[in-house]
């Protein structure tokens, strides 16, 4: 009876001892009647930037022929699937992968996993990682204010130039200039005139509607697109005329 007891002990101990080592594992091996067909492997996410995000991955298989497709998997609740937001990469091969993400939300926390789908419909995942995306950041020392033009009794053309920084990502930004005849230090909150020109280009922003014999006090700005940072560029002002 002892005997027996012990052998249902040592049992238990083995089950617990693969079922921890199984669970702590990076590599997400799937089988097919007990046979190991594919092993998958998620690294931790690197490169991360306010709208992209690098995620990279290893597939090891016996056979190539049978993929269809791989990529990564990615959403902001948890558990991605393939029916969440996906980027397929390139090329079906064996071994180490880097799919970029991009069109992320700045400050937000992302699921993501690489995944398998087989010429026979079948869809395998590796293990879930989590990041989370940086926020974007402006620098207020890229600015050049230039002299106001054009000036007449009711309209002015201003201009000014954002210069790009390598460090920052510079597809989520608007640039403009606010003008104010009331407040000495115009925000975007008095009027604010959105250029369509691209950072690094000089913009001219032609501003009508304006009182004669008044003096306006204007600046350019950069924001990013959820208002959350704003940055200024000096301010100048001009009189309109007669």
């Amino acid at each position: 009876m002892k005997n027996f007891a012990r052998s249902k002990c040592l049992i238990l101990l083995v089950m617990i001892f693969f079922s921890c080592s199984n669970e702590d594992s990076a590599d997400n091996p799937q089988t097919d009647g007990g046979k190991e067909i594919l092993s998958l492997k998620t690294y931790e996410a690197s490169d991360i930037m306010p709208t992209t995000v690098l995620v990279s991955s290893l597939i090891k298989s016996d056979t190539e022929k049978s993929l269809k497709s791989r990529g990564v998997c990615y959403n902001t609740t948890g558990n991605p699937t393939i029916n969440d937001f996906k980027v397929e990469d390139s090329e079906v091969i064996l071994g180490p992968s880097s799919t970029l993400l991009i069109g992320l939300q700045q400050s937000t926390i992302y699921y993501a996993r690489p995944f398998v789908l087989t010429n026979s419909g079948n869809v395998y995942y590796s293990n879930e990682i989590k990041f989370k995306t940086s926020k974007l950041t402006i620098t207020p020392t890229q600015f050049i204010t230039y002299d106001p033009s054009n000036i007449t009794s009711n309209s002015v053309i201003l201009s000014a130039v954002i210069f790009k920084n390598g460090n920052l990502r510079w597809d989520n930004i608007r640039i403009g200039i606010c003008i104010s005849a009331t407040n000495t230090n115009p925000n975007i909150n008095d009027v604010a005139i959105y250029a369509k020109s691209e950072v690094t280009e000089p913009f001219k922003i032609s501003v009508k509607n304006l009182n004669s014999k008044t003096i306006y006090y204007f600046r350019p700005f950069a924001s990013s697109l959820d208002g959350s940072e704003i940055y200024y560029g000096d301010i100048k002002s001009f009189t309109t005329t007669n």
